[in-house]
């Protein structure tokens, strides 16, 4: 990866994120089910299908939230994955990121809480996820995902509506293992315990409970856990890495997991550093994009900022190539009217998430995963329904490309967004042997929330 400052980009080895053993994640249940499913809504009548952002909550009887976090497009984002792999007819489309289709089109009517909110999804035509060509959409998928309390499962119910408006259920709910990395999707932080610490960089492997505490440890540091939010915020507090958010220069103050939101004009900017003696990588996420290249794919899949001992680095843009950034710029964001749902994906937060390891300038050092299963279940694990790049013109091209990444990593109120104006932001690539695929720590610091 790369040297910024003194710290370092680095391309790590791809590896898979910790998870229950009694349930498949939700990516691994996809792969199995999308062939079925595609079969299903063919003989539903379906030629052209969306998938649209999920709606998300943690225990039954809570209310279905559009904003629970990166968690509710990233559910969105790796079914439409699913359904592009496991397509073997190219005559049944695949449509590209519909929500994110109507926010750029400014279809305000549409809104699948409602039923006359989901027949002007066909007021327009939408495009094919590998090609441009612009199609009558046929139906659209939408999905409610329910947490349980203590975390350990999560359910799943696709539904579908055509231009009746019809909201019907799409086969059996799947229940699922979350595993870490979407639960920290929905703004749930943990630090890894000092003695678990020590553990990994004596070389030892994690034992079997530690998943277990990292869960616990989410749970503790929920905003719900506390009324009044506590300060400091214990899984930033006892994170190996530091890390300070900065607006307009300035050291700004957390409460909670919560942080003021910047105003329209201020500039945002990240101070990481390493007081210790080991060598941590980071991916650091505005909105769940990676700072560098604004990667979508999971954490352990993205590349990374490395920090050595005692270095420490200041990020103020999201990094586009080796030597240049653009900077983060802040804006007005619109609020949804009651009732509806919001289909940008920006989360309104920051996250960083810490991993333990080694650097070396020797690709051939990093060791590999075995199974291209694992491969592709990270790739999908959170990211974005579309590769980057020229998009391919057929189905089969899009397939390909798709695979391909998953075995490469290569107002008073304001939004966080990727200005225009590139900065010199010198980076040197390296690479990075993490101790294990769990991270240390994975934090989410909320600056704003939508109001309805």
């Amino acid at each position: 990866m790369f040297r910024h400052a003194a710290a370092l980009l680095l391309l790590a080895a791809l590896v898979g994120p910790g998870r229950a053993a009694d349930e498949p994640t939700f990516a691994a249940a996809l792969q199995k089910q999308a062939g079925p499913m595609i079969e299903l809504l063919k003989k539903k009548g379906c030629t052209n299908v969306g998938v649209l952002k999920f709606l998300v909550r943690q225990g039954k009887d809570a209310p279905l939230q559009d904003d629970a976090g990166d968690i509710n497009q990233s559910l969105a984002n790796q079914t439409q994955r699913a359904l592009i792999l496991g397509n073997a007819d190219s005559e049944f489309g695949v449509i590209e990121q519909p929500s994110a289709f109507v926010v750029k089109n400014s279809m305000t009517d549409a809104n699948h809480r409602t039923e006359e909110g989901r027949k002007a999804f066909f007021a327009k035509k939408f495009e094919l996820a590998w090609s441009r060509d612009q199609v009558e959409p046929s139906a659209f998928l939408v999905g409610a995902a329910t947490l349980d309390p203590g975390l350990k499962s999560m359910t799943v119910q696709f539904q579908m509506f055509k231009s009746d408006g019809k909201l019907v259920d799409v086969g059996a709910a799947m229940i699922v293992s979350p595993g870490t990395e979407l639960l920290a999707q929905t703004g749930l932080s943990y630090t890894m315990s000092a003695p678990r610490r020590k553990v990994l960089v004596s070389g030892e492997k994690l034992p079997d409970e530690a998943q277990k505490e990292i869960v616990e440890e989410m749970m503790r540091s929920a905003p719900a856990a506390t009324e009044i939010p506590t300060k400091p915020f214990a899984p930033l507090a006892d994170c190996p890495v530091k890390w300070t958010v900065q607006y307009n220069g300035k050291a700004v103050d957390v409460s909670g997991h919560s942080i003021p939101t910047p105003k329209p004009g201020d500039r945002v900017g990240f101070v990481i550093s390493n007081p210790t003696q080991e060598t941590y990588a980071v991916v650091l996420l505005v909105n769940g994009e990676s700072t560098l290249y604004q990667e979508k794919a999971a954490p352990a899949a993205c590349r990374k900022w490395i920090l050595e001992p005692g270095a420490e680095t200041t990020i103020t843009g999201f990094q586009t190539s080796d030597k240049e950034a653009l900077p983060f710029e802040v804006v007005a964001p619109e609020d949804a009217r009651a009732d509806s749902v919001r289909y940008g994906d920006h989360a309104g937060t920051f996250r960083l998430v810490a991993f333990l390891g080694t650097v070396t300038t020797d690709e051939k050092k990093i060791a590999k995963p075995e199974a291209k299963t694992d491969l592709q279940i990270v790739a999908m694990a959170r990211g974005s329904a579309a590769s980057t790049g020229d998009r391919p013109q057929t189905l089969r091209g899009l397939q390909a490309q798709l695979r391909e990444i998953g075995k490469d990593a290569k107002n008073g109120r304001g939004f966080v967004v990727k200005g225009t104006q590139a900065e010199v932001s010198e980076t040197q690539r390296v690479f990075f042997q993490p101790t294990t695929e769990t991270p240390v720590s994975d934090i989410s610091l909320r600056y704003y929330k939508p109001k309805n």
